[in-house]
């Protein structure tokens, strides 16, 4: 008996001692996570920097630092009026629509089934584990769920377990998510939590450890820069030798507008999920070309098309969409285009996709846009579209 008690003892004294050590472990990383997350704006403090991190945080709050962490800001403003109409939900307020439709448009987050999104409601680790696990999209290699969202953070990196055993999810062991997502999202890191930030001053890019630039997925504007060197999808890298002529060339009409506003009701139309980031790449005897889909012109052109159906008798009646007997809409859009086939305009003219389509208002209209280099030379930028009437 003596000697059972004295080796409970020992298992008790064991467990004492490595509770400091994980609580000291936490605490550094936390340190370390938080201050790179506040250099680079993605997690902020009160109005006297207080990082708060002994707190727990909302379900809005959330949303808003999921959308700091996936999205370039200016991007996200400028598009402000369309992601606030993505929020569907019933009881967010104002200042969080745009963070919380941008996050539901992406799949970050989900409501109830009565509608509402619970923004006030504070975040368990579960939910913290899903909304970033979800941010990491198909890089996450193996399946998982809302149930098994725990295990699956921890097993892929992003979350330690220590980190994960209170009811509700701190900002400070948040913070620990967040940095490592960065990481696996592509982020830049140096020793001490900051991104190396491009020096002529344009919008963040994610860089590889030979600082070649991974062109934007998310949907954000790359205007490319003489010097800039590319990844591409065959895993070379591609160096942009002359881009003076991008958005300058004889035939631009100046530098490009914001992305078009609605002008009539975008919810009705179908969900469109942004196609992959791509940096196609042809080398032979005729030279070293590549091709940059640019999501951001193929998004211009969704949009225009969009407020075109809206505008049209035949695709837009009494305030909603024209729908089939099996009830899709009249006119939809694809933003790719499958096969060869397809008319091209270049450089972008509005004008010339409105006459396209009022031509022929009906059916699935594909659209895509592609940055063409060759020899590392920017030559145009081909904007492509194509009407099947038979979908």
């Amino acid at each position: 008996m003596k000697r059972m008690v004295t080796l409970l003892l020992s298992v008790l004294l064991t467990f004492t001692l490595a509770i400091p050590a994980l609580a000291g472990s936490l605490d550094s990383e936390i340190a370390t996570a938080s201050r790179f997350l506040q250099v680079k704006g993605i997690l902020q403090g009160n109005a006297s920097g207080d990082l708060q991190l002994e707190k727990p945080l909302t379900r809005a709050e959330l949303a808003v630092i999921a959308s700091r962490l996936t999205v370039n800001q200016e991007h996200l403003m400028a598009d402000k009026t369309y992601y606030s109409s993505q929020c569907k939900f019933t009881d967010v307020p104002d200042w969080a629509r745009v963070y919380v439709g941008y996050c539901a448009s992406m799949y970050y987050v989900k409501g109830y089934s009565d509608g509402s999104y619970g923004p006030d409601g504070l975040v368990t680790p579960a939910a913290a584990c899903t909304v970033l696990l979800r941010c990491c999209g198909n890089l996450v290699p193996f399946e998982w769920s809302y149930e098994t969202a725990l295990d699956a953070a921890v097993q892929y990196g992003i979350a330690p377990r220590e980190a994960l055993q209170e009811q509700y999810i701190s900002r400070g062991n948040l913070s620990i998510l967040l940095y490592r997502t960065a990481e696996k999202l592509g982020f830049s890191m140096d020793a001490g939590g900051s991104e190396t930030p491009d020096t002529d001053g344009r919008s963040p890019l994610t860089r590889n450890a030979d600082g070649s630039i991974n062109v934007p997925s998310d949907g954000s504007q790359y205007i490319p820069q003489t010097g800039d060197v590319i990844r591409c999808d065959d895993g070379t890298n591609y160096t942009i030798k002359d881009a003076r002529l991008y958005g300058n060339t004889m035939f631009a009409e100046g530098p490009l507008p914001p992305l078009p506003t609605p002008t009539c009701d975008w919810s009705q139309f179908p969900e469109l999920e942004l196609p992959e980031a791509e940096v196609r790449h042809f080398k032979d005897e005729y030279g070293d070309d590549i091709f940059i889909r640019n999501l951001y012109e193929t998004r211009r052109m969704q949009y225009t098309l969009y407020n075109a159906i809206g505008s049209n008798p035949q695709t837009w009646q009494n305030g909603k969409l024209v729908l089939r007997s099996d009830g899709s809409p009249l006119a939809r859009v694809q933003l790719t285009i499958p096969g060869e086939e397809h008319s091209n305009f270049w450089p972008w003219k509005p004008e010339q996709l409105l006459n396209y389509f009022n031509s022929c208002p009906t059916g699935l209209f594909q659209v895509q846009v592609w940055d063409v280099f060759s020899n590392g030379v920017y030559l145009r930028t081909e904007y492509q579209v194509n009407l099947d009437i038979f979908n």
